[in-house]
């Protein structure tokens, strides 16, 4: 499972474990502490082996992006009104709702580097 930790300011938070994700499938993580609102939840994405990140939650009606495989094998979905988003760049795709918060995200050595 991926364990994380938080960096703050602008200081990029730690995630360990990110290798982990196979192609093709996102994972919600809690980076950070979500309850106390220090934290956000993120979608992690591999898409054709790079890592990928998003708000988690849905910016039509509140709704979280699932985790799981990708539709097609490139897009997440929002299972409240099967929004798909496309994870290289937080487009939403084929409908008219604003774009998902897309992370910056670098990896490196099996971990990942996230800037909330």
């Amino acid at each position: 499972m991926l364990r994380k930790l938080f960096g703050g300011g602008r200081k990029p938070a730690l995630v360990k474990g990110t290798h982990k994700l196979q192609d093709g499938f996102a994972k919600k993580v809690d980076v950070g502490d979500v309850l106390a609102g220090t934290g956000r939840q993120v979608v992690f994405c591999r898409i054709e082996g790079k890592l990928y990140a998003l708000d988690s939650q849905c910016p039509h009606e509140g709704g979280r992006i699932a985790d799981g495989p990708l539709l097609d094998g490139k897009h997440v979905t929002c299972p409240l009104h099967h929004y798909k988003f496309d994870p290289t760049t937080g487009k939403a795709v084929d409908v008219a709702c604003p774009n998902a918060k897309a992370y910056k995200v670098r990896e490196a050595d099996g971990d990942a580097e996230i800037w909330l």
